[in-house]
């Protein structure tokens, strides 16, 4: 049997994190009233934004961290993926919700983890073609 170690710790902080944008959505729409969609309300779009933005792309990077595991990808490449997806993924929210007026902290915060996660969609698409590909010759 295959034994898949790495990548449940990867979900599991993700369903974490996914948990904690979750309350953060429904605090802002009992704050403002708001029992579906935004209402208007910036704020609530904001932690709407920021629970769908990990929502969009944690199912494919998850997936490609479990193909990655399961192609016998070395665990130190897994935990920097998975590491990787993470800060990106914690990033994110947190340069949307502060609220100090430092905007190009805020820009520069929500580019990086953009550009993380985008890098990891390549270096992990490519990993498990070419695993998948190298497999099959």
């Amino acid at each position: 049997m295959i034994s898949v170690t790495i990548t449940p710790v990867y979900v599991a902080l993700t369903a974490l994190l996914m948990l904690v944008l979750s309350v953060k959505v429904s605090k802002m729409r009992l704050k403002h009233g708001v029992s579906l969609g935004d209402g208007g309300e910036a704020a609530v779009n904001l932690a709407i934004r920021g629970f769908g933005n990990l929502t969009e792309y944690a199912p494919i990077i998850l997936a490609l961290l479990l193909m990655m595991e399961l192609q016998g990808i070395g665990a130190i490449w897994l935990h920097a993926f998975g590491i990787a997806f993470l800060v990106a993924r914690v990033m994110h929210p947190l340069a949307l919700y502060d609220q100090r007026s430092a905007p190009k902290w805020k820009l520069l915060t929500r580019q990086f983890a953009a550009t993380a996660t985008l890098v990891l969609l390549l270096v992990g698409g490519l990993t498990v073609l070419y695993s998948a590909l190298s497999s099959m010759i």
